[in-house]
């Protein structure tokens, strides 16, 4: 006994419209490619238009970083100082390096590299962990992800500031009085700044594809 098997007709192919015509069917009600990197200057645009996300995530990160300790906001002057401490006893006293310059000449030199290093080593190493250690944020909302490295690089800034006082003092106390030439530390930090930025930039999109840079950068 045969059975009779009822096949539904065969639908009729449909010619795929050409890509041109899905362009402009998709620009005509403003889509986009997800995940499309803009051009530059809407980029840029977008970046200045998350300034305050921008400065006020700098802000709560600084705050946040010595709030388990007891001294609280004090490390972010006692840490740079304390290194300074520790190259001029291995600089200046084991190795000998400062011979023939005077100790009011070599300590203000040696605290401002050791504080102006730090604030780029610190810089490059938070643009590092800048996307991969904020995956959460990063998949939560949506914001040009170049904010983070800016952010970071901005509050490792503001970190120095707090140490340029530090820096002032010892200069003064090792008879370093200020003078017109200190005003050129503005436009040195601000390059520094841009500098150090760069630097974030680059190792964040590095380490958002190589996890492992993290561990290495140290």
């Amino acid at each position: 006994m045969s059975q009779a098997l009822d096949t539904p007709p065969a639908a009729s192919a449909r010619p795929e419209p050409p890509e041109s015509d899905l362009a402009a069917l998709a620009a005509r009600h403003g889509l986009t490619v997800s995940g499309a990197r803009p051009p530059l200057g809407a980029y840029v645009r977008q970046l200045w238009g998350r300034r305050h996300f921008i400065l006020a995530f700098s802000q709560a990160k600084l705050t946040a970083q010595y709030s388990k300790a007891k001294l609280g906001q004090l490390w972010q002057v006692a840490t740079p100082l304390l290194n300074a401490a520790v190259y001029f006893f291995i600089f200046g006293l084991l190795l000998g390096a400062r011979k023939g310059i005077p100790s009011d000449v070599y300590v203000p030199f040696l605290v401002t590299g050791v504080f102006v290093f730090t604030f780029t080593q610190s810089s490059v190493l938070a643009g590092v962990r800048a996307i991969s250690g904020n995956l959460g944020l990063v998949r939560a909302l949506h914001f040009p992800r170049a904010s983070l490295p800016i952010s970071f690089a901005l509050q490792q800034l503001q970190q120095l500031l707090f140490s340029m006082i530090v820096l002032v003092v010892v200069m003064i106390g090792f008879r370093s009085y200020p003078d017109a030439s200190w005003l050129l530390v503005v436009p040195a930090l601000a390059l520094q700044f841009v500098f150090n930025t760069g630097l974030a930039l680059i190792f964040a999109r590095m380490g958002s594809k190589t996890p492992d840079l993290a561990q290495l950068m140290p």
